[in-house]
């Protein structure tokens, strides 16, 4: 059971976008999810980017292929004990956001019921921050977004601590 799971009537519900899962913040996104004070999501598309993007990063920084394989396993692994999965197909949009490469992100977001997308996109975020009903946020502001909800739970400091690290 969660440390929050006794106490909390709702959780907010968030998409991890693919430039968060590959920054410094993933590693407490990932804790403050594994840990209740969210539900985190993902999809396949994201899944797929995030393994795209930690190879050609592990090729270009000189990593050896074993290495780098054995690093996005395990963060493959820890990632999916805790993200959910979203349906990102079972929604069908138009062009709602200025870049349709992340029109898979929304679907999802829209899948899960997630009333955020977590990202460090943010030149390609939609006007005012939200489409249909979904804000689109930066880490930092996802971590204000929690500690509205948990004032007394120290989640910044949480966030700031190195404690638990995914790979």
């Amino acid at each position: 059971m969660s440390e929050r799971a006794e106490h909390a009537p709702a959780v907010p519900a968030a998409v991890l976008d693919t430039s968060a899962l590959v920054s410094e913040q993933r590693h407490w996104l990932w804790l403050l999810a594994r840990d209740g004070y969210y539900k985190a999501f993902w999809s396949t598309f994201i899944i797929a980017e995030l393994v795209r993007v930690r190879v050609e990063h592990s090729i270009a920084h000189g990593t050896a292929r074993d290495l780098y394989r054995q690093r996005i396993n395990n963060l493959i692994h820890q990632l999916s004990d805790v993200l959910l999965l979203a349906d990102y197909r079972s929604i069908e949009l138009g062009a709602v956001l200025p870049d349709p490469d992340d029109e898979p992100i929304l679907a999802a977001a829209l899948a899960a019921r997630a009333g955020y997308v977590v990202s460090h996109n943010v030149r390609d975020f939609p006007t005012g921050g939200q489409a249909i009903g979904v804000r689109f946020v930066t880490p930092a502001q996802f971590l204000a977004v929690l500690e509205a909800t948990e004032p007394d739970a120290g989640l910044a400091q949480r966030a700031a601590e190195p404690g638990m690290r995914l790979p």
